[in-house]
């Protein structure tokens, strides 16, 4: 079975991988028919004119990663005061010489913005800050203006693109989708296809293009591309949500039915629980009766009423222990006992070793503690593998845990064993669910670990007092 799965496995991973490769072929088949049938905005060799640093939107903001608040504040101040000062910084000190010759009214060629950094500390270009104050240069010093400068050669070309548009393509993304125009990039420059001409060619390819954050076979850029869906796909997606569907179908069949045999169950505990108090009380009245008359009985009837006795007592505190859990009352009796001696006796009945760290007396519910007890036994020694055995420690709760060397089942795996399997006289028991029920009612709970399968049955306890 696990050797189907790993098949499956890797079926499901060839056939999604054969998948993202065909979504990137017809990805590049679009790409090259939508270049081929649009023409260049702007030509590679008129973006290499201009310096990648204008062109990006962090030209327009100081550098806070390259300049300190301090540095900053040092052009800053020369500026308002127009006062000479040092640094150590190159930028700084360019920004420095720039700020004194605006002061002083002098007047720049355009061999010092050749020669000099390009961008001004505090954020924009020289040139743009140069321009700002002197007009007439504008033209021999635009290869230095920013993009968001409204002057520069490429401002009305590339206007159309979004700030995020420009800082995707500059920084080598081959497509953005801005409103319905798709935008281009490659070496020879870039160009805006119109929906006029994309999206045939998208349809053609069974291609959908979207900008929308939703569920990408393909993601590129602001792009979601997908595959458009086929009626394969669609058939697809049904036999899923079919399956899907049965799958729940039978969950909430096999719920439905643990629910009726659970409650038949109970139907039957009650009525059992109903007809034999009465011959149970004949029962203890038919015990008062020899033991008034014990002493003239002979050494053998003695020992027969003794075991009448015991057996009278059993069936007594079976059925009382019984009517209060079928009455759903929230206290339960319980006894006081040494937790090794209780162990001992319930593991000697199965020959299962236990392993008790300290021992000690404890109050607990120790009757249904050990009906809990022994059917998880049995279902070890039934349904398990390897060697059995008890393990209990005494914490803040005590803690029992059975386990053997064989694996739990899954829960779909249960599910189809429900149909398979019918019960028998060998692997009828309480089950586990009511256990856990058992458990939950005494404020304890039931915890089954699959590798290897260990169950654990933990409960509060009190110590007993002395009168």
């Amino acid at each position: 079975m696990p050797y189907r799965y790993l098949l499956f496995t890797a079926a499901l991973c060839l056939s999604a991988s054969s998948w993202a490769e065909v979504i990137q072929d017809k990805w590049q088949n679009f790409y090259q028919q939508a270049w081929q049938n649009a023409s260049l905005v702007v030509s590679q060799q008129s973006l290499n004119h201009y310096p990648n640093e204008l062109l990006l939107e962090a030209a327009q903001y100081p550098d806070f990663d390259a300049f300190s608040w301090q540095e900053l504040a040092l052009v800053s101040s020369v500026r308002k005061h127009c006062q000479p000062a040092e640094s150590d910084n190159p930028v700084i000190a360019d920004a420095i010489e720039f700020e004194l010759v605006l002061c002083h009214g002098t007047t720049l060629d355009v061999e010092w913005f050749q020669s000099h950094t390009l961008l001004h500390p505090a954020g924009d270009s020289f040139a743009d800050r140069y321009a700002e104050l002197y007009p007439q240069s504008k033209t021999e010093l635009t290869p230095f203006f920013t993009l968001a400068n409204p002057d520069h050669p490429l401002f009305d070309i590339l206007n159309p693109l979004s700030q995020s548009g420009r800082e995707a393509l500059l920084s080598g993304y081959r497509a953005w989708q801005e409103g319905d125009t798709l935008w281009l990039n490659s070496e020879q420059g870039w160009k805006a296809v119109s929906p006029v001409v994309w999206q045939p060619i998208a349809r053609q390819l069974k291609l959908t293009l979207e900008t929308k954050d939703n569920q990408c076979a393909l993601r590129y850029s602001n792009l979601c591309i997908n595959d458009s869906p086929s009626v394969y796909q669609s058939a697809i997606k049904v036999v899923a949500i079919g399956a899907l569907i049965i799958l729940t179908l039978l969950m909430l069949r096999n719920g439905y039915i643990i629910r009726q045999q659970n409650r038949e169950k109970r139907f039957v505990m009650q009525l059992l629980t109903h007809e034999l108090r009465t011959p149970i009380a004949s029962l203890g009245l038919t015990v008062e009766m020899f033991r008034d008359d014990y002493d003239n009985l002979s050494q053998h009837a003695q020992s027969a009423v003794w075991r009448l006795v015991s057996d009278f007592q059993r069936l007594s505190q079976l059925t009382d222990n019984s009517r209060a859990y079928l009455s759903q009352e929230t206290a339960s009796s319980t006894q006081s006992a040494s937790v090794e001696k209780w162990l001992s006796h319930i593991c000697e009945k199965h020959d299962v070793p236990f392993q008790l760290e300290q021992d000690t007396e404890l109050t607990l519910p120790f009757y249904w503690l050990s009906i809990c007890l022994d059917n998880l036994i049995k279902n070890a020694k039934q349904h398990g593998k390897g060697k059995v055995q008890v393990l209990a420690q005494i914490k803040s709760t005590l803690i029992i845990e059975v386990r053997d060397e064989g694996t739990f089942p899954l829960l779909i795996q249960s599910l189809f064993a429900k149909f398979k399997h019918r019960k028998t006289k060998e692997n009828m028991g309480i089950g586990l669910s009511i256990v856990e029920q058992l458990m939950k009612k005494h404020g304890g709970t039931l915890t089954i670990l699959r590798r290897p399968t260990r169950c654990i049955l933990e409960i509060p306890y009190e110590h007993p007092t002395a009168d």
